[in-house]
């Protein structure tokens, strides 16, 4: 008799595993994407910060990510009955590793994950997450970041193997559909364990 296979999962880490408030900013994000005349960027195209100045910044911004969020206990007592293959991914830039590498000891992400990736390469945050989606063969991936999400769903909705994008969304995105949609960490983990 054979036992079903691990479930493999990959999470963000901002907004996801850490708590963010600032992701109550997302719809205001949107919407000056949207009125290009706003601001020159594309509509998927992420900042990536350069400069000393902007690097000091985005370091700044990313100390909004307070504490572990909730449901991370019940997270790892998932890795650890041997539940779920857990991947820490996220698309901070390389100029955010020491923060990166504080958290991990404070999470104690060695226990639980198998591997974390950080974009050391300073790519956009999107397609380095849908490159490790793809050759990690990840059945679940949970994100926080609306533009990310549509981008993956896309993606792999219409793959031979389609991956189940989880959202991390807020009350101010009520009006957004997504069929996987969650206003709590704890939420997903409630989901990930009927899966």
């Amino acid at each position: 008799m054979s036992s079903k296979p691990k479930l493999k999962v990959g999470f963000d880490l901002d907004g996801v595993l850490l708590y963010n408030p600032a992701r109550m900013m997302r719809p205001v994000i949107a919407f000056l994407k949207k009125h290009r005349w706003l601001v020159k960027r594309k509509k998927k195209q992420f900042f990536v910060p350069r400069s000393k100045f902007q690097q000091w910044f985005w370091w700044l911004l990313h100390k909004s990510s307070l504490f572990v969020a909730p449901g991370y206990q019940e997270l790892k007592k998932l890795v650890k009955e041997g539940k779920i293959e857990a991947y820490l991914i996220t698309g901070r830039f390389k100029h955010l590793e020491a923060d990166f590498q504080r958290w991990l000891r404070k999470m104690g992400a060695d226990e639980v994950f198998k591997t974390v990736y950080l974009n050391q390469q300073n790519q956009q945050p999107h397609l380095f997450k849908e490159q490790l989606i793809e050759k990690l063969d990840l059945d679940v991936f949970v994100e926080d970041n609306w533009d990310i999400v549509d981008h993956l769903q896309r993606r792999f909705s219409k793959s031979n193997q389609p991956k189940k994008i989880f959202w991390v969304s807020n009350l101010l995105d009520l009006g957004i559909k997504h069929p996987y949609k969650f206003l709590s960490f704890k939420q997903v983990i409630k989901k990930i364990k009927q899966l």
